[in-house]
């Protein structure tokens, strides 16, 4: 996607806290003007990593220097969710507990300003074979509600 009016609805489905990998951000950062390489967090085989953008930067090493910035984060009950702008730069930990399960939903909504992006560094799982760069998200892939 490019444009600006980007939100990321995430949905506790399992209560979340620090220690089962509760989303963590950075407040303003959506405001920095900057553009971070998006990284891929896990293994497996399922795990697809992001292509490489020539353009964009490396994300700093907030768990290093976590002093430095203002981190916030939530503990949540099923059915609580976090909304913050799709550019904020945002993490989770690893889920360090044994007895609770810490599972998510995902979803973005966009504005009319938001159109079908093909640039490198783009998750290759959400492309699409019908849209090219600039086309209008209004597909059954996209759908407007």
């Amino acid at each position: 996607m490019r444009g600006w009016q980007v939100l990321t609805f995430w949905i506790a489905l399992d209560p979340v806290n620090r220690n089962s990998g509760a989303p963590e951000f950075a407040p303003g950062s959506h405001q920095w003007d900057r553009w971070f390489q998006p990284e891929v967090f896990g293994e497996g085989p399922s795990i697809v990593p992001y292509e490489i953008n020539p353009d964009y930067e490396p994300i700093p090493d907030i768990d290093q220097m976590r002093s430095s910035y203002h981190i916030t984060s939530w503990d949540l009950s099923p059915g609580d969710a976090n909304v913050f702008h799709a550019l904020t730069v945002h993490g989770a930990g690893g889920n360090l507990t044994t007895n609770i399960r810490r599972r998510g939903y995902a979803v973005c909504y966009t504005g009319d300003d938001v159109v079908y992006c093909n640039r490198p560094g783009t998750n290759k799982e959400l492309r699409s074979t019908r849209h090219v760069d600039g086309d209008t998200l209004d597909s059954s892939q996209y759908p407007v509600v």
